[in-house]
């Protein structure tokens, strides 16, 4: 495992929408990257601080579902860039919903 602190760690591309996120992380392995998603949903707790839970609720779920498309893209793409090499490679950015803004 790498010496890398667990607090180091970003992940390579995150689409939010509103409460809800899903984040895309690579792992390098020996046979190249392996892609994973988390998707998790901001709250306050009773203390007025924001939270993050796995749990979506029915009114989030055409949230989630559409940003998991695009992370499923964006895992396409950074696939592609793999293997086009490094010279054609894009800096990898959060990605914003269009009704983020």
């Amino acid at each position: 495992m790498s010496e890398e602190k667990e607090e180091d760690r970003h992940p390579k591309v995150r689409h939010r929408d509103g409460l809800v996120q899903v984040a895309v992380w690579e792992k390098e392995t020996d046979k190249g990257p392996v892609y994973n998603t988390e998707r998790t949903r901001s709250y306050r707790d009773e203390d007025g601080k924001w939270q993050k839970t796995h749990s979506i609720p029915e009114r989030d779920l055409l949230k989630a579902a559409r940003l998991d498309q695009k992370a499923y893209e964006s895992i396409a793409r950074l696939r592609q860039q793999a293997q086009d090499g490094p010279e054609k490679r894009e800096p990898c950015r959060r990605q914003r919903d269009d009704r983020e803004r």
